[in-house]
């Protein structure tokens, strides 16, 4: 419909790999036996979940896929970023140096980033997020409870 909202459907915005052809959906694996999710939570969590991945797939041939969700505010269009041009990418690009792997990374702007990445995972996908630790539950570990009663399996990785 002409001047209606784009859906949270419509969420990839970016794609930014390494190289090649454009990576299937999450959770979809062509050319790789075990696609592994990671979820950016921080730069110092995800560098721990990318470190993971590397320690347990190193001889299994695993290929990590960086999953970058961005809140976009309700007071803006969807297509639109609350940040300077370049500032995503500069992330992308820190954990790219910092990976002691090759690394997938996708983008995605949304309005809620919870309820958009439960809806683009496949069932059963393997997840491995890192963050902080705490008495009480932490956002990133809120999020890794919530994927876990979906049916993923999650791994986290605490950071601190």
């Amino acid at each position: 419909m002409p001047g209606s909202l784009p859906s949270e459907s419509a969420l990839l915005t970016q794609n930014t790999r390494t190289g090649g052809s454009e990576d299937p959906p999450p959770g979809k694996s062509e050319d790789h036996p075990l696609r592994v999710n990671v979820v950016f939570t921080t730069q110092a969590g995800t560098l721990a979940a990318l470190r993971t991945v590397s320690r347990l797939g190193a001889h299994l041939g695993v290929h990590p896929r960086v999953l970058i969700l961005y809140a976009v505010p309700f007071t803006l269009p969807l297509e639109d970023r609350a940040v300077p041009e370049g500032f995503l990418e500069a992330r992308v690009r820190a954990l790219r140096r910092g990976s002691p792997t090759e690394i997938s990374a996708r983008t995605y702007l949304c309005r809620d980033p919870q309820w958009s990445l439960r809806q683009m995972l496949q069932p059963h996908s393997l997840i491995i997020m890192g963050g902080r630790m705490g008495w009480w539950p932490t956002r990133e570990q809120r999020l890794a409870r919530a994927l876990v009663k979906d049916g993923h399996e999650v791994i986290f990785v605490g950071v601190g």
